[in-house]
């Protein structure tokens, strides 16, 4: 099978977003700091999934009088459409995706590029956003509703260790809306040159410890982009400590920035290796039988 498929693969909250929870709670003046360094940090402490415990935490604030009793399928989709990005978010991935598309040394091989999000945000919410138009697929958390459309329980989580399900449903391919509904299938079988987008020809963009076991699964074959974070120097540190990036840069993606310059060289250099794969193969056909 000729693979001509890149896969960008970035994590949202402290990667391409100011984390989007604390932007839905600012929304209805809730103290974000409060929410997960008091309410939150108790319930992990106390044994919570992270992504659940806020999750949780976010259902009781709409009970009876609470902050959130506002807080529909609407809403959550109207501050969707609102989302801050960090600086060039979502323009330079169509920006980037043409460049590669595009380049004449390319194009001949059809090598195309695909964006993917693997979020513990909420997934409703930044399916309404503007990033999701350039994106193949996103996974995240998700609430059920009550009959009066309010969040009620959490209906799908996503954890540390469950996105690396969803680097497999990548890598094989199992990017459609009927993918979703089948959770065993990602663990079903296939021999690796039928697979659509091997771990070489991938880049992922993480800021933290939510994207470690992502990094571990990827980091002796495809790039990783380390997104540093000026409130939360630790977590930089530890991407780098561990030696989970292969370079570090700060969440700006606009044209001449580090985070751009730094996308378009991994991605370059996926090309580059998928064309001499492609030239290696025609001389092979080509070269003359004795």
């Amino acid at each position: 099978m000729a693979h001509n498929i890149i896969a960008v693969i970035a994590d949202c909250d402290d990667t391409l977003a100011p984390d989007t929870t604390a932007q839905i709670l600012g929304r209805f003046r809730v103290d974000a700091d409060r929410f997960y360094d008091n309410d939150v940090e108790k319930l992990v402490h106390a044994g919570w999934d992270p992504a659940l415990a806020y999750m949780h935490e976010m259902i009781l604030l709409t009970k009876q009088e609470g902050p959130l009793r506002n807080l529909t399928r609407q809403r959550l989709t109207e501050i969707g459409a609102e989302l801050t990005f960090y600086p060039g978010i979502p323009e330079a991935f169509p920006e980037l995706k043409e460049r590669i598309e595009e380049d004449p040394r390319y194009k001949p091989y059809d090598i195309r590029v695909e964006f993917y999000v693997i979020t513990g945000g909420i997934e409703e919410m930044l399916s309404a956003s503007r990033l999701r138009k350039e994106l193949r697929m996103i996974w995240g958390c998700n609430f059920a509703y009550d009959s009066d459309g309010r969040i009620s329980v959490p209906r799908n989580v996503v954890s540390f260790t469950d996105k690396t399900r969803f680097i497999f449903a990548i890598q094989k391919g199992q990017v459609f809306d009927e993918d979703r509904n089948k959770p065993y299938k990602v663990n079903e079988p296939m021999e690796d040159e039928e697979r659509r987008i091997p771990f070489r020809n991938m880049v992922y963009l993480g800021d933290g410890p939510s994207d470690i076991p992502c990094m571990s699964l990827l980091k002796n074959e495809a790039f990783i982009i380390g997104i540093l974070n000026k409130e939360k120097p630790r977590r930089s540190w530890a991407l780098g400590y561990g030696r989970r990036a292969n370079i570090t840069v700060p969440p700006d993606f606009r044209s001449g920035e580090h985070g751009y310059i730094q996308l378009h060289e991994a991605l370059k250099h996926i090309a580059d290796n998928m064309r001499s794969a492609f030239e290696y193969q025609r001389s092979r056909r080509e070269a003359p039988k004795f």
